[in-house]
């Protein structure tokens, strides 16, 4: 099992960021009408999954035992694997990025 996750960031524009951490976080829409979202915490090993993205939900990546990136995004999905996190979102806003 792998000890990172990878995780990228894209938009239709291209990449707009991309790490390897320890722990990725989103808010995902429940149900099919979107009503009722909630927090997912994706880990290395994860089983391999689809969830749709709420509107204005946030993304957040953990490294180290803090948050080395979040944003909102404006829908999407994310793509889980167990070494592997993509989103996908049409907008992304309020990047923060912590470095070092």
């Amino acid at each position: 099992m792998a000890e990172k996750l990878r995780f990228r960031l894209l938009t239709p524009e291209g990449e707009i960021f991309s790490c390897l951490c320890d722990a990725v976080n989103f808010t995902v829409k429940d149900n099919a009408s979107g009503e009722g979202g909630g927090s997912l915490g994706v880990l290395p090993g994860h089983l391999p999954a689809v969830a749709a993205l709420e509107e204005g939900g946030g993304v957040r990546c953990v490294a180290g035992g803090k948050t080395v990136f979040s944003c909102r995004v404006r829908g999407g999905f994310a793509r889980i694997g167990r070494e592997e996190v993509d989103i996908l979102a049409p907008e992304v806003r309020e990047i923060r990025r912590v470095e070092g």
